[in-house]
C-alpha cells in the first residue's frame, strides 16, 4: 500500500496507556512516511505533545469533545473531515467514536476503532452500532478483549484483531543502569525496592498496592515501595500513604519521563490492576527491561505472564495476594530472573512496537483492500 493519510481521534483527557499508545502508533506511522492527523481535547497531555511534535506530516486539531451526540459538535467534525479527507479515521474513545464514525459515515471514509479496556459493552442498540456498522474494523489491545467485544450483536469476528501494545527497544533497554535511581531515594545497594507504575485511578489497584505494603514489610523490613504517576487519584494515593504510616517506606513521584530508569532500579513492578487492563504499557516495558513481574491475573495478563512463567500472577482485588507474590519473587531473585528472562525473549519476538505498527498497518492496508467506501481514488 502506498502512503496512508490516517487520523486519529481521542476524547480522554488523561495521559496512561490508551493515550500514549494513540501517540506512539502516530510517531512509528511518520517514521514510515505516512500523513497522521491527531484530533483531541485541549489542554491536555496529548495536545501538549502534539503540539511540541514538529514534523512535515503531522498536523494536531484540538476540538471540546464532551457529548457524543451535541449537534454543533458533530458539524464540526464533519466539516473536518470533508476538509481533511483521511484515507482511514481511527478512532479510540466512546464520545469520538460516536463523533467520528458518524461524520465518516457520511463522507464514505472507512473507520478503525480501538478497544483499549477490558471492561464489558452495553451491547445494545444503540451502542451496538459504534461496534458493529460504525466501523469497518476493530482493534482490540489483548485476545480478552476481543472476546468482549465479539459478544457485542452484529460484530463480526473476522473483523476484529488483537494487536498488542508495543515496546520501544531502543528506550527500554536492559543494559540501563538504576544505580543514580536508587541513590536519588537514599537505597542501599541490596536493599529491595518495589515499584507501581501507572496512572492513578480507581481500577489500577493503588489501594491494594498500599494493603500489601505493611504485609511485605513484615517479612522484608528493609523494603522500600515507588508509586509512579499521575491521575485523578493522586492526592487520594498521597493521603493514604501518611494515614498508614506508610511515609518512610513509600515515595509517590507523579508523572516520571525517566520509566526505563526506575523500572531499571526496582526489584520487582506490580501490577495490581482489578479490572479494564488488555496489554498494559508497563508489562511490555518490564519485559525488556528484564525486571520481574507481579501481576494481577485480569485481561490478557494472565496470556502475557504464560500463567506464570514469565512472572508471579496473583488474584485480583486482594493486597494480601499481591503482597504474596511480591515476597515470592524477592524470596527467590534466581527464579525470578529466569521468568524475566523468559519474558524478555517472549517480548522481542512478540510485544515491540514495531510488530505493533505493523500489524497496525495490515488491518489499515486489508480495509482500503476490500472496503466499498475506501477514499483513495477519491481525492
Amino acid at each position: 500500500m502506498s502512503d496512508l493519510h490516517i487520523l486519529h481521534s481521542e476524547s480522554a483527557t488523561g495521559w496512561g496507556g490508551q493515550e500514549i499508545r494513540v501517540f506512539q502508533e502516530s510517531l512509528l506511522l511518520l517514521e514510515r512516511g505516512h500523513q497522521v492527523d491527531i484530533v483531541c481535547q485541549p489542554n491536555t497531555p496529548l495536545a501538549k505533545h502534539c503540539q511540541a511534535l514538529s514534523h512535515p506530516n503531522f498536523r494536531f486539531f484540538c476540538r471540546e469533545m464532551r457529548k457524543s451526540f451535541c449537534p454543533a459538535s458533530l458539524a464540526g467534525v464533519y466539516l473536518l473531515l470533508k476538509k481533511l479527507r483521511p484515507d482511514i479515521v481511527h478512532t479510540h474513545s466512546s464520545v469520538d467514536s460516536w463523533q467520528f464514525s458518524l461524520a465518516s459515515k457520511v463522507l464514505k471514509i472507512p473507520v478503525v476503532r480501538s478497544r483499549h479496556v477490558s471492561l464489558p459493552i452495553r451491547g445494545y442498540f444503540p451502542n451496538s452500532w459504534l461496534y458493529s456498522s460504525g466501523p469497518a474494523r476493530i482493534i482490540t489491545s489483548g485476545e480478552a478483549i476481543s472476546e468482549i467485544v465479539t459478544q457485542v450483536g452484529g460484530v463480526k469476528r473476522e473483523n476484529v484483531t488483537s494487536v498488542s501494545a508495543g515496546v520501544n527497544l531502543k528506550r527500554f533497554d536492559f543494559k540501563i543502569s538504576g544505580t543514580e535511581f536508587r541513590k536519588t531515594l537514599g537505597l542501599e545497594e541490596n536493599q529491595p525496592l518495589i515499584g507501581k507504575i501507572g496512572v492513578i485511578r480507581g481500577f489500577k489497584g493503588h489501594n491494594q498496592f498500599l494493603d500489601a505494603i505493611p504485609i511485605v514489610l513484615q517479612k522484608v523490613p528493609s523494603a522500600r515501595f515507588v508509586i509512579v504517576g499521575d491521575g485523578p487519584g493522586f492526592d487520594e494515593i498521597k493521603g493514604k500513604v501518611t494515614a498508614k504510616g506508610l511515609d518512610n517506606s513509600t515515595t509517590l513521584l507523579g508523572h516520571r519521563d525517566d520509566v526505563p530508569e526506575i523500572m531499571a532500579g526496582c526489584n520487582v513492578l506490580a501490577l495490581a490492576s482489578t479490572s479494564g487492563e488488555g496489554t498494559p504499557q508497563v508489562i511490555p516495558q518490564a519485559f525488556a527491561m528484564k525486571t520481574p513481574m507481579v501481576a494481577t491475573r485480569i485481561g490478557s495478563t494472565p496470556d502475557l505472564l504464560d500463567n506464570g512463567e514469565r512472572g508471579v500472577l496473583v488474584e485480583p482485588g486482594s493486597g494480601e495476594a499481591l503482597a504474596e507474590g511480591i515476597l515470592q519473587q524477592l524470596s527467590d531473585p534466581v527464579k525470578a530472573m529466569e521468568k524475566a528472562e523468559r519474558a524478555y525473549q517472549y517480548c522481542i519476538k512478540e510485544l515491540t512496537d514495531e510488530l505493533m505498527i505493523q500489524q497496525t498497518i495490515e488491518v489499515y492496508d486489508a480495509i482500503l483492500n476490500s472496503h466499498p467506501l475506501k477514499t483513495n481514488g477519491q481525492k
